[in-house]
């Protein structure tokens, strides 16, 4: 089945909110076993709203619109799609006593401007909305072929109405079934992933591959589409394995999750503890992984020493190594990982320290350069990099080389 999904709201196209809507519905549809054709974006203008209206429905087997279902006047999705069908709008008792009710919770009289979100095409499937006061729909609109699903714009009230009201309705829409797999791989480029892979992409049929390149990250899909039998699954599977025997080394995860995550889970499992000595990633590091929770289970000790005599007081860096070697150095990243271990009592650290850029380089060490120390069972080794980029890029490859090495370290 063909879906578009059409956005409406002029602060979409200002800038003013991103457009998470589409992304969220375009990911439930594939695993449904629909596949998204069209997106279109249109601010709140009625011609403009019933153009691309039409479009979809002669080009789509669903029709999903979000947005302009408030109590303002420029809410008109309902209305341009009762126009467009030819339909009446016609007052829906239960869903204005719903609002009413809602209002009454907050302790607030309903403005008559709300008595708009309870009127709907005519023979619209009704769909409460139970976090918000705008009730979704549903148009089967026969004479074209296509369904329609009107949804509200906040993203949690979409999230909602999906999740207990469309998802079972398109389940029972949806022929076709797809089976997906996503390898996260790390430490080897998009354009190398390709050239490994080659024969495999050009070959496609189905399954069918695609790359997704991320910052120091490339996505891996494997999609095969079907009728829904364990054949998907197994085809899947043995194109999985062919890619493994050839870029194993580089993949991290089956289920397309982050670096940072497979690491911190695999020190979950094994009991231990991580610490990080920081200079060029300022924290980045440390950051990647306290943004998820279960950290305080993994992370021991995590400290930012920028300046060369916080390394000095804080890991024991000694004078004469950052003088004669300088900060950035084999030498300078070392003594920071070893004294971090050891004042942190973790089973394993890491330590960064090179120069980000833009400025700050030289001929012997220049912007980009940077070396990564790992500490793990008592050893400890540092890595020399030379990455490019603006500096944000190069403090994020800093981080991915970092988790990379001690992914390899523990596997």
């Amino acid at each position: 089945m063909k879906a578009g999904i059409l956005a409406i709201g002029t602060e979409l196209l200002m800038g003013k909110t991103v457009n998470t809507n589409a992304t969220y519905l375009s990911q439930e549809l594939h695993k449904l076993g629909i596949s998204v054709y069209y997106h279109y974006t249109v601010g709140d203008n009625p011609e403009r709203i019933a153009k691309h209206f039409k479009q979809l429905m002669e080009m789509c087997d669903l029709v999903f619109t979000t947005g302009g279902l408030g109590p303002t006047l420029d809410d008109i999705t309902k209305e341009i799609i009762a126009d467009v069908l030819g339909l009446d709008m016609v007052l829906d008792p239960h869903s204005l006593e719903r609002i009413k009710t809602r209002f009454k919770m907050f302790n607030r009289e309903m403005p008559e401007s709300n008595t708009r979100q309870a009127y709907f095409p005519e023979g619209a499937i009704i769909l409460d909305n139970e976090q918000g006061t705008a009730p979704a729909c549903i148009i089967e609109a026969k004479e074209y072929n296509t369904g329609i699903l009107v949804m509200p714009g906040p993203p949690k009230e979409l999230k909602h109405i999906f999740e207990s009201h469309i998802a079972a309705y398109l389940k029972n829409k949806a022929l076709n079934s797809m089976t997906s797999k996503y390898l996260s791989i790390y430490d080897l480029g998009e354009s190398a992933v390709e050239d490994q892979l080659m024969d495999l992409i050009q070959g496609q049929s189905n399954p069918t591959l695609a790359t997704y390149a991320g910052d120091g990250k490339v996505l891996l899909r494997i999609t095969s589409s079907g009728l829904g039998d364990h054949s998907d699954k197994h085809a899947v599977e043995r194109l999985c394995e062919q890619i493994k025997s050839r870029i194993g080394d580089y993949i991290v995860s089956e289920n397309g999750e982050d670096l940072e995550v497979v690491v911190m889970n695999q020190l979950l499992a094994r009991g231990i503890k991580i610490a990080f000595a920081e200079s060029c990633t300022g924290g980045l590091l440390s950051y990647t992984f306290i943004r998820h929770p279960g950290a305080s289970d993994v992370v021991a000790t995590s400290l930012v020493t920028y300046s060369n005599l916080s390394k000095s007081t804080y890991l024991g860096v000694k004078t004469d190594t950052l003088t004669n070697y300088g900060a950035v150095s084999h030498q300078t990243c070392y003594e920071m990982v070893k004294g971090v271990a050891e004042s942190s009592g973790a089973e394993i650290a890491i330590s960064t320290t090179g120069i980000a850029g833009p400025g700050g380089g030289s001929s012997e060490k220049p912007v980009g350069l940077v070396y990564i120390g790992i500490y793990y069972n008592g050893e400890i080794m540092t890595v020399e990099n030379k990455f490019t980029g603006d500096r944000e890029s190069i403090q994020r490859r800093t981080v991915n080389k970092a988790l990379k090495l001690a992914y390899d370290l523990m596997n």
